[in-house]
């Protein structure tokens, strides 16, 4: 697929513009530019409005559907933000991708708007040596898309084409990618194809067709994905990432919340689609159900679908060992052995797989586990939902030892599975990473209210009215931004010293055996410690933990 078989978009020939909006139940859409009349489009069997003018790029325009005016869904850039003029601009030169091994991936996952004090992607360009030189070969960038007003926690876009017009320009975010492959660093970029943000979510005023209304998700119907036109515009938001910026690799945000009678269809030819752009592409999926089928290898030990799984288990897990928190770490089992499914998740990938049997005691879910290779399971203990879920987002370090936290990136990293840390992790910063949003003041209160709920009811918080910090205070985003200037002092200098000295080990010791298939995974406990031994076809790694 490129940029000439694209159905949804502007496209600029010749000094012209391709005009095309898909609306199926519109009987009239009107094309605005602005500063001009409006221009009747013509509609076609697919539901396509379409008109070509002799706009060139930087034509500012919307779309006109009876009284609603509303920009373009698969906008390429913004003015401002989601609800401004959508702009026509000049296809992006494409670049490469990196093709770093994937058994070398040491990923940091960043926030764009809260990595650097300007929040830009040419800012984050400028520190992308401190993470290569803190011992990570990969960022995932959470995304990026545009949402409303300035400021986003990341997971209410609704114009999934256009990056945010507050971190730069589409030529900045490619920029970006560009320099991180001269430093070595592969790009990966969080992707949400399972809703739109609940603020200027526009299609469903003009495409009902859009969702289908008898199935149910956290954020209102679900997208119907038995729809033709439906499934290929996220095939095509996927291919740009991947052909036109360069991105190395995409993650797919919680494919457990798809819940279309065609999800299998979407995510097969998802990744097929991707797999044609770029046959190496790294495609990540979060699904909380443990499936193992989309995961699977061929004999050449390369994956067929999808390349690896956020591993929720050993979160779960090794955050209540050294927490004793259950509710608030996933790990509210009482009578389990927490040594016992750390045990399980090392050797095997999930604590909760169905390796045989029926599902009978209301755990063991998705698949067998143990048939996948290590690098199938991408292990963290913190991320953005585990720090922003929290009534009061804070991070695991100011709740526990330094030493505690230490050992936690000790088991990730000697571990063949691959290890995630949220940013500033490396240095155990304790900057809170809450939920923030830039909406005017009455959708910002109905967002601080979904959000108190959220974490009376669904993470079993005790909050309170006023509770939590506000979503949309200001204030709230500012206390998530990276505090640099503390990456020189004693603690953190120090805590970045041992970060590094454990990448060190990794590259030496575990890269060269990961590099060839993984045969068998073993373990046996020793009083409360454990040892796991993992036998590769180039010999056998047994740490301790």
């Amino acid at each position: 697929m490129t940029s000439q078989t694209f159905r949804f978009g502007p496209r600029l020939e010749d000094g012209r513009t391709d005009f095309r909006f898909w609306a199926p139940s519109a009987s009239q859409v009107d094309l605005l530019i602005d500063g001009s009349a409006s221009l009747p489009m013509r509609k076609d069997d697919d539901g396509f409005h379409s008109i070509t003018t002799d706009a060139g790029p930087g034509t500012r325009y919307k779309f006109r559907i009876g009284e609603l005016y509303v920009p373009d869904l698969a906008s390429r850039q913004q003015a401002g933000d989601s609800r401004d003029w959508s702009v026509v601009r000049a296809p992006l030169t494409p670049i490469q991708g990196l093709g770093r091994p994937w058994h070398e991936t040491v990923i940091a996952e960043v926030h764009v708007g809260t990595a650097t004090p300007e929040g830009t992607f040419t800012a984050l360009a400028q520190k992308l040596e401190h993470f290569r030189d803190a011992g990570f070969t990969c960022l995932e960038i959470m995304p990026v898309n545009q949402f409303p007003g300035t400021r986003n926690w990341g997971y209410d876009g609704t114009l999934i084409f256009a990056p945010a017009s507050a971190y730069g320009t589409p030529e900045e975010l490619r920029d970006l990618v560009a320099r991180a492959h001269e430093l070595g660093l592969s790009m990966i970029l969080d992707v949400v194809y399972n809703h739109f943000g609940s603020v200027d979510n526009f299609v469903a005023d003009y495409a009902p067709e859009w969702f289908d209304s008898s199935v149910e998700t956290p954020w209102g119907p679900g997208i119907d994905f038995t729809k033709q036109w439906v499934r290929k515009f996220y095939y095509e938001n996927a291919v740009m990432w991947l052909a036109e910026y360069g991105f190395d690799g995409l993650r797919f945000d919680a494919i457990h919340e798809i819940k279309s009678e065609a999800k299998d269809r979407f995510l097969g030819e998802l990744a097929k689609a991707c797999r044609i752009a770029r046959p190496d592409a790294r495609l990540i999926v979060e699904n909380m159900n443990n499936s193992t089928r989309w995961l699977e290898r061929d004999d050449q030990n390369r994956p067929m679908t999808y390349w690896a799984q956020w591993n929720e288990d050993i979160h779960h897990v090794l955050a209540f060992i050294v927490t004793g928190e259950g509710n608030k770490t996933g790990y509210d089992e009482p009578g389990k052995d927490p040594v016992a499914d750390l045990e399980k998740a090392l050797a095997d990938g999930f604590v909760h797989d169905r390796a045989e049997g029926p599902d009978s005691d209301g755990r063991t879910r998705g698949g067998p586990a143990s048939r996948l290779p290590p690098d199938s399971f991408i292990t963290y203990v913190e991320n953005h939902d585990q720090i922003g879920n929290r009534a009061d987002g804070q991070r695991l370090s100011s709740r526990i030892e330094p030493r505690q936290l230490d050992f936690l990136h000790f088991v990730k990293f000697i571990a063949p599975q691959i290890p995630l840390c949220f940013m500033g992790d490396e240095a155990n910063f304790n900057a809170p990473f809450p939920f923030f949003v830039d909406l005017d003041a009455e959708e910002g209160e109905k967002a601080n209210q979904r959000r108190n709920k959220e974490m009376r009811e669904m993470f079993k918080e005790e909050v309170e009215d006023g509770d939590l910090p506000h979503p949309n205070d200001p204030a709230t985003f500012d206390s998530a931004k990276l505090p640099w200037a503390a990456y020189d002092e004693a603690g953190h200098r120090a805590a970045l010293d041992r970060f590094r000295q454990l990448a060190v080990y990794r590259r030496d010791m575990v890269w060269p055996l990961a590099s060839t298939p993984c045969v068998d995974a073993r373990s046996a406990r020793h009083d409360q410690g454990i040892v796991v031994t993992w036998a590769f076809e180039a010999g056998s790694l047994s740490p301790r933990a």
